[in-house]
């Protein structure tokens, strides 16, 4: 990097590790910020602070702003970055320090507002996401654009592995972003006819209902929710299965089963499942409270060719 800054980041969640390390390396990262409780981030950060002598504060939210407060006066950062952090900066904050505050968001906006953009994207089976840094406004994600980029959304994709995609895209934008802030670039406004905003997954987000959804659909929710919820829900009997990993299969038969309804089960041709719209879906990997295991190894339990997975 060029151009030096003087920059705190204040983070949640290990999306933001490459741009730390980068900030770090280059002798422009004055300052981190973690909420409590966050145990692998505040690790990694805690240590990175006894390395280096950078300002770490470990945040409550009761305390949130007097702790930002005390992080500028002490750190003195040209520049404060958010990378997925739960909290909001209030306005009384934003007014104080002005042209201070950028989000990294993990998703393409305005389309893409909320709390995980990384789910939706997948869920949907959106063909790109990318990272939008943009200026912290009062209202969520609705800030000027100050850079966007784009990143392809290729069919094997789990949440984890775009995350990992993500936060080096994150890290890699620092060169190009620090010249546009040192050169006082207000951003481009969002065209609000075009936003969506998505609220965190709930417990119905990540469930399986056969009748409703086909096999694509089910296999993309199942990438969506590998690894952080290990899984989409479905049930059997009243026994939480979640299925980490899915196959999308040709017919093996075209008998008048419902939806759920397992039309194979043996170690030869795995779990099969009939989706709707007359699709299927072999289940290659599934959690449950006993562990991880191949899907057919779920005859084991008692299921057998022709049981049938609730909807949920």
């Amino acid at each position: 990097m060029n151009i030096k800054s003087k920059i705190v980041v204040l983070c949640n969640n290990r999306m933001a590790i490459p741009a730390l390390q980068s900030l770090y390396s280059s002798g422009q990262l004055y300052g981190i910020g973690v909420p409590e409780g966050n145990t692998d981030v505040v690790d990694f950060c805690m240590m990175l602070s006894k390395q280096s002598g950078i300002p770490l504060i470990i945040m409550k939210k009761e305390n949130f702003s007097l702790q930002i407060t005390e992080l500028i006066e002490k750190a003195n950062p040209e520049y404060i970055f958010t990378m997925t952090f739960p909290w909001k900066i209030s306005g009384e904050i934003l007014k104080k320090y002005p042209a201070k505050f950028y989000n990294f968001h993990y998703g393409l906006l305005p389309e893409m507002r909320g709390a995980d953009p990384v789910f939706q994207s997948l869920r949907s089976q959106a063909k790109e996401t990318g990272i939008t840094i943009h200026a912290i406004e009062e209202k969520i994600d609705k800030g000027a654009i100050i850079l966007k980029k784009t990143l392809p959304i290729s069919s094997n994709m789990t949440h984890g592995i775009l995350c990992t995609n993500l936060s080096w895209l994150g890290a890699n934008l620092l060169n190009e972003l620090l010249p546009l802030l040192k050169n006082g670039f207000q951003g481009t406004e969002q065209e609000n006819l075009k936003a969506k905003y998505y609220k965190k997954p709930q417990a119905e987000d990540v469930c399986i209902s056969w009748q409703k959804s086909d096999a694509q659909t089910i296999e993309a929710l199942s990438r969506a929710c590998n690894p952080w919820n290990k899984g989409a829900y479905t049930q059997w009997n009243g026994w939480n299965i979640r299925v980490v990993e899915a196959t999308v299969v040709e017919k093996i038969n075209d008998l008048p089963n419902s939806p759920g309804t397992i039309l194979s089960l043996s170690e030869e041709s795995g779990l099969i499942v009939k989706c709707s719209n007359e699709t299927q879906l072999r289940l290659d990997i599934i959690y449950t409270d006993e562990g991880f295991m191949s899907g057919h190894k779920l005859s084991a339990f008692g299921l057998k060719k022709g049981s049938q997975f609730a909807n949920l």
